[in-house]
């Protein structure tokens, strides 16, 4: 019997970063995709891995972080389209200036 930590991180947190890894359990995308079928020492050397790295981050964390960024892509669109008015209005400043 393995003495190993060979559970599944998984924190239902499934969003990927640049990087490949998800943003919940900190592992990649093939290490999750293929979980089942990777030897236990493999899954005791993720778990400690992520164990070094602080841990997962709890479902309640998760959401929460799901929340702002949901609030910062609004943020990120209306600031887009406040740029571009002003653009806009610094082009018809040109013109009425020549």
């Amino acid at each position: 019997m393995s003495t190993h930590d060979t559970r599944n991180p998984c924190t239902k947190l499934c969003r990927y970063d640049a990087a490949d890894r998800c943003m919940g359990c900190f592992r990649t995308r093939a290490e999750v995709r293929h979980w089942k079928r990777l030897p236990d020492e493999t899954k005791a050397a993720i778990n400690a891995r992520i164990a070094a790295r602080g841990g997962t981050v709890s479902k309640k964390d998760g959401k929460r972080a799901k929340k702002l960024d949901k609030k910062i892509r609004k943020l990120e669109a209306k600031l887009a389209t406040l740029r571009a008015r002003r653009s806009e209005l610094e082009g018809s400043v040109v013109r009425a200036a020549e």
